[in-house]
């Protein structure tokens, strides 16, 4: 990519970073376990510089040294090479656009397609991936990412330039929705809104220099993105990447006590964390080292989705942790939060607005204020953490703020008199939050009336311990075809979707119920079918 240094941008982040990076030349910023290599933030500033050059040059604007908010599009896996990616385009002027890496190849095509990027950037792991995408991309070009690798003496190297050349109000980062009632959206937040959101975390929870993230989080996700990445940077700490989440993994690396501080997941693997403890290290020699590893993290945080308080009492009781709730979503980064203090850990509460954020609650059906306390209302947010737009989608936009500038979640709450904020559901019930992600029943529905053996279709979330909701679907299926069955099913859907968003439960009946306006009532097939959930 090229040995001259462009400059870098001032931006909040960049200035942190080089902060950082002059304070100890060896101050670790990533430690990458697929390359089982380390890096510096010194490092990281150099090989950004030079990433930067290399876009450029591929986009053909080297000689203005500005994207100018154009989108690239990256397929590159959890690790530095993904930081370097990521913070290199923000470097060049550009929009950001992660590609999922564990997305089917339509989805991928949608999110192209969508987004319209100057570049498609490939990482090496993901070259058979490229393959297919390029049978069905003409107009865009695709470019191959080159593997990063850590310098033998990283605090020789120099630091890169320094300029004031971009402003914070320009766009940075498109984040694609689950897609709840249409196809999904491209969320653009502006550098502003990221180093909101992310200041607003290392305030509330404390981030500093001496932290240290293990992340195991997907990187087209919010929570990967600004909880993980950006506010651990703009902090000074080290993020230990992993390209998945593996408990024995986990439970290993916690046992060496000290040496990591944080730890960011998802109800579902909380989950598996303590599943696998009981089946594999309770009663072993390990299982004191293991508990007092896990003890010794000073912040352990849950969300994405609603934990269960099951696994959350037996995450106590294995590791002492009380698990830290909090409340965000795509287009308001993180909004609520519980303490740090366990005190202010409530059972079942995500807790109170983050630092210069601000919540109400409004009543659904009118609009009102709600001022009282134990009411539902939708929970309404204003801030510099709020999104700037849908990308291209304008009337989208405007229809998700109220008219005095408050984003509409679509989310309910309650708020008790101590302020803190109880999550009791969407105001929708098409939208199901299985393992952390968002899945939209329209969204399986209308790729399930895709397959011939599918007459009609409805796309419930059952509520489990485990996942939160398991995705569930009950068919009536085409006369004449051949008997469906669960596995056939999966392994035609998966070939369309996500593997979270297929269905895991199959009902197959002979009429699904519709009212006189031939809508189905979902509450009434749950009682209907799951009676005990």
């Amino acid at each position: 990519m090229g040995a001259s240094l462009e400059s870098i941008p001032l931006l909040p982040l960049f200035q942190e970073a080089k902060k950082y990076a002059e304070q100890d030349p060896n101050k670790i910023a990533v430690i990458d376990r697929t390359k089982g290599q380390s890096f510096t933030y010194r490092q990281l500033l150099g090989d950004v510089s030079a990433t930067k050059k290399w876009l450029l040059e591929k986009a053909g604007l080297e000689s203005t040294g500005d994207l100018e908010e154009r989108r690239i599009s990256f397929l590159v896996p959890n690790g530095y090479d993904y930081v370097t990616m990521q913070w290199a385009v923000w470097a060049a002027g550009g929009v950001c656009v992660p590609l999922c890496t564990t997305h089917p190849v339509k989805e991928l095509l949608y999110t192209i397609g969508d987004s319209q990027p100057s570049l498609v950037v490939i990482h090496p792991t993901f070259e058979k991936v490229e393959a297919q995408l390029r049978e069905h991309v003409d107009a865009i070009p695709f470019v191959t990412f080159e593997p990063l690798s850590a310098a033998s003496e990283p605090s020789n190297l120099s630091l890169p330039p320094f300029s004031d050349s971009l402003s914070v109000d320009r766009r940075a980062l498109m984040i694609y929705t689950s897609g709840t009632t249409s196809n999904p959206k491209g969320c653009v937040t502006t550098h502003k809104n990221i180093t909101f959101q992310a200041s607003s975390l290392v305030n509330a929870w404390e981030y500093s220099p001496s932290d240290h993230l293990i992340h195991v989080l997907p990187l087209h996700h919010i929570h990967g993105i600004i909880n993980g990445l950006t506010a651990s940077f703009l902090s000074g700490a080290t993020v230990e990447m992993y390209p998945k989440f593996d408990p024995k993994t986990i439970w290993e690396r916690w046992q060496d006590k000290g040496s990591s501080t944080m730890f960011f997941a998802v109800p579902t693997i909380y989950s598996r964390l303590v599943d696998y403890f009981d089946a594999h290290i309770r009663g072993t020699e390990q299982e004191a080292a293991a508990r007092e590893g896990a003890r010794a993290l000073r912040l352990i945080v849950s969300g994405s989705a609603a934990l269960p308080t099951p696994i959350k009492s037996r995450f106590l009781e294995i590791t002492g942790q009380t698990l830290l709730e909090r409340y965000g979503m795509t287009e308001i980064g993180m909004a609520i939060s519980c303490g740090l203090d366990v005190e202010k850990r409530l059972d079942g509460s995500v807790g109170w607005p983050l630092p210069g954020v601000q919540v109400r609650l409004a009543d659904k059906e009118t609009g009102k204020i709600i001022e009282g306390v134990d009411e539902d209302g939708i929970i309404e947010v204003k801030g510099d953490n709020v999104f700037l737009e849908y990308w291209n989608r304008p009337e989208a936009t405007a229809k998700e703020f109220t008219a005095d500038g408050w984003f509409k979640t679509g989310d309910v709450a309650r708020r008790a008199a101590n302020g803190a904020y109880y999550i009791q559901g969407r105001a929708s019930v098409d939208l199901i939050k299985t393992g952390g992600y968002k899945v939209s029943a329209l969204e399986v529905e209308r790729k399930m009336l895709g397959l011939d053996s599918v007459q009609e279709v409805a796309v419930v979330g059952v509520p489990d311990d485990e996942w939160g909701q398991r995705v569930a679907a009950i068919v009536k299926q085409r006369p004449g075809t051949a008997p469906l069955n669960l596995d056939d099913l999966r392994r035609q859907l998966k070939e369309e979707m996500a593997p979270y968003k297929v269905p895991t439960i199959l009902r197959v009946v002979d009429a699904i119920e519709r009212n006189a306006m031939g809508k189905v009532n979902k509450k009434d097939l749950l009682k209907k079918y799951w009676p005990d959930a």
